[in-house]
C-alpha cells in the first residue's frame, strides 16, 4: 500500500489527513472506512473506522496487520462503489492537485541514520576506518526538522559546503527491543526516500572533537522525506531498486539500492541492543554510492537555486529547491 499523510484545506485551515493512492488518485482511509462499515452493517461504522484506520501514521503503523488489512478493504470498497461522499457528506477522493503532499511521518519519535554503503564512507574518509567493517554504525538525529518534498531546503548561513545526501530509509512499525537479524523485517512497516541534507564544513568542525553530527545536520528541513511509505509487502526486493538523483532537471546520479555490506537487518539488531525501537521511529540505510553532491556528476556544492530531485523506483519521487536562510 502506498501511504501519504497529506493537509486538506478547509474553511478553518488544513487539516492533515491519511490517505492511500489507488488508480492514481488519493483516499482518505477514514472517512472511505466509515463508508465501508456501514455497508457492512456495522453499528458504529465512524467509531470503527477510527479504530482500525486512524488518521496519524504512527498510530496506523502500530495496529499492525489491523490497520493494513482494513486500508486494503477499504481501497477495495471504493474501487468497487466509487462513492462521492463520507457519512457526514466529506469528500472521499482527492487528486494529488487537491492536497499537500506533507513527509509520510511528520515528525518521527528518532532518527538513526546508518552508513551500509562502502562507497560513501570511502568518499566521506578518503579512507574506509578498519573499524567500519566489525559492525554497522550510525548517528542520530532529531525529528524536528523533517519536511516532505515540495518544501524548500534552507542553507544555513554559517555553511559553505551545503551536502545533499541520497538514501532509502524505512519506519519502525512494531516495538522491539534486542531484535535478532532475521527478524527485523517483522518490525519494518514500510521504505521511504530520503535526503539527509548535511553542511559539510560545520559537521568536520564537529568531529575534531568525536562529536556530533550536531549543526552539521540540525538546522531547517533539513531532513526531507516522502512522498509517501511504501508498505513492505509491497516491496519484497527493497535491496535492489533503481535510485536516480537530478539536479535542475539533469541526471547527476544512477545507482541501486543493492550493495550494502551491512544488511537492514544487521543494522536494526545492532541500533535495538538493549534499548526500545518504536512505532515512527526511521532508521536511514546510509548515503548512497556517488549519493552526495561532490562525488555525484554534479561535482560541487548545492546552492540557493538547485532544484534536488530523488527518484527511487517502485516508491517515487522527492523534488525540493534549495534557498539561503534570511
Amino acid at each position: 500500500m502506498r501511504l501519504y499523510t497529506v493537509e486538506i484545506a478547509t474553511p478553518l485551515g488544513g487539516v492533515q489527513r491519511l490517505a492511500a493512492e489507488t488508480d492514481g488518485r488519493l483516499v482518505d482511509l477514514n472517512a472511505a472506512g466509515g463508508l465501508y462499515y456501514q455497508a457492512q452493517g456495522d453499528s458504529n461504522p465512524q467509531q470503527l473506522a477510527d479504530a482500525n484506520l486512524p488518521n496519524d501514521m504512527i498510530t496506523f503503523f502500530a495496529n499492525g496487520n489491523r490497520s493494513l488489512q482494513a486500508g486494503y478493504e477499504t481501497l477495495s470498497f471504493v474501487n468497487e462503489t466509487k462513492p462521492e461522499q463520507g457519512l457526514n457528506g466529506e469528500q472521499i477522493t482527492y487528486t494529488f492537485d487537491e492536497v499537500r503532499i506533507l513527509a509520510p511521518v511528520t515528525r518521527p519519535n528518532i532518527i538513526f541514520d546508518g552508513m551500509v554503503y562502502e562507497g560513501h564512507v570511502k568518499h566521506h574518509y578518503g579512507e574506509i576506518p578498519a573499524g567500519y567493517y566489525k559492525r554497522p554504525v550510525w548517528n542520530t538525529q532529531s525529528g524536528s526538522t523533517v519536511v516532505g518534498t515540495g518544501m524548500p531546503i534552507i542553507k544555513p548561513k554559517y555553511t559553505e559546503q551545503f551536502d545533499f545526501e541520497f538514501e532509502m530509509g524505512f519506519y519502525i512499525g512494531k516495538r522491539g527491543i534486542d531484535i535478532q537479524p532475521e527478524e527485523a523485517m517483522d518490525y519494518v512497516a514500510g521504505f521511504t526516500v530520503f535526503n539527509d541534507v548535511s553542511a559539510r564544513d560545520a559537521q568536520a568542525d564537529e568531529a575534531v572533537m568525536a562529536l556530533g553530527p550536531a549543526k552539521g545536520k540540525f538546522f531547517r528541513n533539513s531532513l526531507v522525506m516522502g512522498p509517501c511509505v511504501v508498505t513492505k509487502d509491497e516491496l519484497p526486493d527493497y535491496a535492489d531498486l533503481a535510485m536516480t538523483a537530478r539536479v535542475n532537471g539533469e541526471v547527476v546520479t544512477e545507482n541501486r539500492t543493492s550493495g550494502m555490506l551491512f544488511s537492514l537487518g544487521q543494522l536494526v539488531a545492532q541500533i535495538s541492543q538493549d534499548v526500545y525501537l518504536n512505532p515512527g521511529d526511521f532508521i536511514g540505510l546510509g548515503t548512497s554510492p556517488e549519493g552526495n553532491a561532490t562525488c555525484s556528476k554534479l561535482g560541487r556544492w548545492i546552492q540557493p537555486g538547485d532544484e534536488i530531485e530523488f527518484t527511487i523506483e517502485k516508491i517515487g519521487t522527492i523534488c525540493n529547491k534549495v534557498i539561503a536562510a534570511e
